[in-house]
């Protein structure tokens, strides 16, 4: 990347230098340059141009960043906790930020890492906290920029304290007799709405209001640019938990001015990312004439440029669009990225952009100045009950691996060919896509073969598999190369479809990435037997490399994998927390690295020296590129120094790469498999009764009517503490927020459930489950009643069932339904088209059953729902019925897995996880003859 060299001193200087002493340097410099009528110089990282600007926004000089936070004392809960979480120090750093930018109009760019909240809206709910705390009862103005349809959805399940939100409504009371005169600015529309908490009965006494329906939020949709009230969501969760209908319409009543978005006071306004430039300045003019925000945050972390093409322009040109609106009244910004990179190329463009201005052009040279923030919590950014914040992790050395330069030779010539092309992102598209899946290719943890292997059990249409073979491309790069107009390396390009095709073949049976992989596991868990923990960056891809693991047959010595398969475990990288708890000495091991990984390995002090990280060459240039200037331009995360200048060590000898690679991304890519498009059960693509549901992202599901799905409605008398509530397809309205289940939720919650002892594969055929059921029930019936002849094990068997559930006496089957069940010595050599369940009809009998025959709760439900339900549904290969099955496990209302005993953590990562899939219903169109409900 390119910095000129008076940027990077200026740069420098903001970070070793107060802000007083920056700022009156910055000040003599401009002075010497108009006294010598020098050329303006702009700040870093733009270089220097001639500046003369028709007309300047006046700006002050930059104030000094105080602390605001510390005086709300409101405590935040978690749901399910009883003990407050605390904000981390980077989520404080990060709203003392958002108060200044607010109160002075500044504008700044903030690089949180190596995580940034993932709820960048907790940081305007305690912001405007703090303004009630100094007597401002109309707190924060702010708005968000780019969201996405659920961005208020985790403040549902973020509560505060109900009496110290009381605490503050009294003192602000506007009342007769009571001195306001410390009130900054008044609303006593406001008192209403906080007293109807004071107000509740002895019923409501331990109701603590959710953040999301404590503070007005509003959102413009391509739909909707109008800034509708929000009154109906106000005080929902607390409404719906009241069993007095007075209360609920006391509570209604005083919500109405709260919810009016030209009234509102601490209202969050928030954009959908789907707008374009003429729907965006709309909503902006409405805002305006509603009520200016004072603070703006845009997002620019990894999720919004991995998602978003074209972000950077996008993002620059929303930046200008805010002062083009607002004009004198520009609200305070601050864009927050996790990349150095990114915030370092964003400020490029925009100063450039900038530039380009006649009028309204500003000058300041510490404008959007780069602030650091080191935050190791994602999420929410807050402290776990009973957890301490490591600020200064133990020093590690690191081990790195790299692999792959012949692939990374590949992927940086096409990309260079691509980017040499006129109007490249568009007419190379071809060259750009094959360089993206050799990069996919080379990333994989097995060979191309069990990936294929691994699409077609799971049920992925045929249509889809072919787009993971490299001949798609390689058809698209021949049609390019004949039918382009423009000038190019037609040579080069041809050399790199040889050698693509060449790469291609030899990843047949495994990567080099796999290989090196298979040779740490053997000879960590085969030749040192010792145990060893392979961490992944998505589930997908730790099935993948089990299954390649379990097939490898070139280990040390001539190991089998079934002789050290104990010592080894497979996790993603959202397990990785949980298991750090339990290594018990064991080695960890990377393949490949995420947000997750990166965070864990620089801040954690569980992390054990000489952890391994496993890389491809272009990923390990990628991080090298991400580390260097954190290690050399930002004081703010020098406590992880020492364990980055671990793994830059091991980077050093990687070529630079070109101007691309600059901006790629560290995170190994991946082959990405969308259940809810590709896993479609052709009898309901094709049924004639199906309902055709669109969703907001323009995908269509084809559902039965009497399909189950899981709404996302938190504030319904019928949802789940975590949201959810269970309903017909054919009772969905346009507008209700469903639950889609994804291949990387899929597999994590398959991981989870093998390890709480249910030893369960998706794409396991459905007859070796069923064999397998039958197997559990003889091993079990014999471990229950040693030694007894059949007959008596079944009297034996259905007593013990009647003593231990009274209530079945009436209706329990006889005996010869009971022997039925359990005489499945036969089974083995039936055929498979005449094997039945051989299993109690009724759910109830059968979960008595399988309880008095020692199986788990979690164990009784995967086979009631993945072995005896399906036969006499008909259903037993298709691939989305497994995804139904897991769904419906995880949210039903008397969840098994939460139930089950599983570690409470994972079952938040899960529910985290669910949350981040939940989808709008745009419409809903039923079969020709029947009404949809509207």
């Amino acid at each position: 990347m390119d910095f000129s060299a008076k940027g990077k001193r200026f740069d420098a200087a903001k970070k070793q230098t107060s802000a007083k002493e920056s700022k009156k340097q910055l000040a003599q410099m401009l002075l010497e340059r108009k006294a010598k009528k020098s050329e303006t110089v702009v700040a870093a990282p733009v270089k220097a141009v001639p500046v003369a600007p028709a007309e300047h926004i006046k700006l002050p000089s930059a104030p000094e960043i105080v602390s605001w936070y510390g005086e709300a004392n409101v405590s935040v809960y978690r749901e399910d906790d009883t003990i407050p979480s605390t904000p981390g120090v980077g989520l404080i750093e990060l709203i003392n930020l958002y108060l200044s930018a607010a109160k002075n109009r500044t504008r700044h760019f903030v690089l949180m890492w190596p995580v940034c909240p993932k709820t960048l809206a907790v940081v305007h709910v305690l912001a405007t906290l703090e303004r009630w705390a100094r007597g401002d009862k109309l707190g924060v103005r702010g708005l968000l920029f780019p969201t996405k349809t659920n961005a208020f959805y985790p403040l549902n399940h973020l509560m505060l304290r109900r009496e110290d939100v009381l605490r503050h409504a009294r003192r602000l009371a506007e009342v007769g007799g009571v001195d306001t005169s410390k009130l900054q600015r008044k609303c006593s529309d406001k008192d209403a709405f906080l007293f109807s908490l004071a107000s509740l009965s002895a019923e409501g006494e331990h109701i603590h209001p959710t953040m999301g329906e404590l503070i007005p939020h509003f959102l413009a949709t391509p739909d909707n640019l109008s800034w509708e009230s929000c009154d109906s969501h106000l005080l929902e969760h607390v409404r719906a938990k009241l069993a007095r209908r007075s209360h609920k319409k006391a509570l209604a009543s005083n919500c109405q001015f709260i919810g009016n978005a030209q009234t509102a006071p601490d209202a969050l306004f928030a954009l959908d990312g789907r707008l374009n430039r003429k729907e965006l300045n709309t909503a902006l003019v409405r805002l305006r004439e509603k009520g200016a925000p004072e603070v703006v945050i845009v997002n620019a972390t990894r999720q919004i440029r991995m998602e978003a093409r074209g972000w950077r322009g996008a993002l620059c040109r929303f930046l200008i669009m805010l002062e083009d609106v607002f004009g004198t009244n520009c609200p305070g910004v601050l864009v927050v990225t996790d990349d150095p990179r990114s915030a370092y190329t964003l400020k490029d463009d925009l100063w450039r952009l900038n530039q380009e201005r006649k009028e309204l052009r500003w000058s300041r040279p510490d404008e959007y100045a780069i602030t650091g923030i080191a935050s190791a919590l994602k999420e929410d950014g807050l402290v776990a009950p009973g957890q301490t914040e490591i600020r200064v992790p133990i020093p590690r050395a690191l081990d790195v691996s790299v692999v792959d330069a012949d692939a990374a030779k590949i992927i940086n010539k096409l990309y260079r060919l691509a980017g040499q092309i006129p109007n490249h992102q568009e007419l190379a598209k071809p060259v750009w896509d094959a360089g993206n899946y050799l990069a996919r290719l080379a990333a994989l943890p097995c060979g191309v073969a069990t990936l294929l292997e691994w699409l077609s059990e799971s049920g992925i249409r045929d249509r889809t598999r072919e787009a993971y073979s490299w001949s798609s491309f390689h058809a698209k790069l021949v049609t390019f190369d004949t039918t382009a107009e423009t000038d190019f390396e037609r040579t080069e390009l041809r050399k790199c479809m040889q050698l693509g095709t060449q790469l291609f073949e030899n990843y047949q049976q495994g990567t080099p990435l796999a290989h090196r992989l298979a040779e740490i596991v053997g000879q960590v868990c085969g030749k040192q037997r010792k145990s060893l923990i392979v961490v992944f960056t998505s589930p997908v891809y730790r099935r993948l490399a089990e299954r390649y693991l379990a097939a490898y047959r070139a280990y040390p010595q001539s190991t089998q994998f079934e002789s050290f398969q104990e010592r080894l475990r497979l996790i993603s990288s959202s397990q990785l927390e949980t298991a750090l708890a339990h290594l018990n000495g064991a080695h960890l091991l990377f393949s490949g690295l995420d947000e997750d990984g990166l965070r864990l390995v620089i801040t954690d002090d569980r992390i054990p020296a000489h952890t391994e990280l496993l890389l491809t060459q272009r990923n390990g240039q990628s991080l090298r590129n991400t580390l260097k200037p954190l290690v050399h331009e930002f004081p703010a995360f020098r406590q992880w120094k020492p364990r980055m200048e671990s793994i830059l060590h091991h980077l050093e000898h990687l070529p630079e790469g070109n101007q691309l690679l600059m901006n790629a991304d560290f995170v190994l890519p991946a082959f990405r498999v969308d259940l809810s498009i590709e896993v479609e059960g052709t009898e309901d693509t094709n049924d004639p009764e199906a309902w055709h549901i669109r969703l907001e992202s323009g995908t269509v599901l084809h559902r039965r009517p009497n399909h189950d799905v899981y709404v996302y409605d938190p504030a319904s008398a019928d949802a789940t503490d975590r949201g959810f509530r269970g309903c017909k397809v054919q009772s969905l309205e346009p507008g209700d927020k469903i639950f889609v289940m994804t291949a990387e939720l899929r597999e994590l919650v398959e991981a989870v459930l093998k390890e709480a002892g249910i030893p369960i594969e998706h794409d396991k055929t459905f007859e070796r489950a069923l064999r397998d059921y039958h197997q559990s029930i003889l091993m079990a019936l014999k471990n229950k009643f040693p030694g007894s002849k059949l007959a008596d094990q079944v009297r034996q068997l259905r007593t013990s069932i009647l003593e231990a559930n009274e209530k079945l006496t009436k209706d329990f089957p006889a005996e010869q339904s009971v022997r039925h069940w359990v005489n499945l010595g036969d089974s083995p050599d039936t055929p498979f088209d005449a094997l039945r369940p051989q299993a109690p009809m009724k759910e109830a009998h059968f979960a008595a059953f399988a309880d008095v025959l020692g199986f788990s709760k979690l164990e009784a439900a995967y086979y009631w729902c993945r072995v005896i339900m399906p036969v006499r549904s008909a259903r037993r290969l298709d691939g989305r019925h497994m995804s139904d099955l897991y769904t419906h496990m995880l949210l039903q209302p008397e969840s098994v897995m939460v139930h089950s005993g599983i570690k409470r953590e994972t079952i938040k990562m899960l529910f985290n996880k669910a949350r981040e899939n939940i989808v709008t219903v745009e419409t809903i169109c039923p079969p020709a003859g029947e009404t949809a409900n509207a």
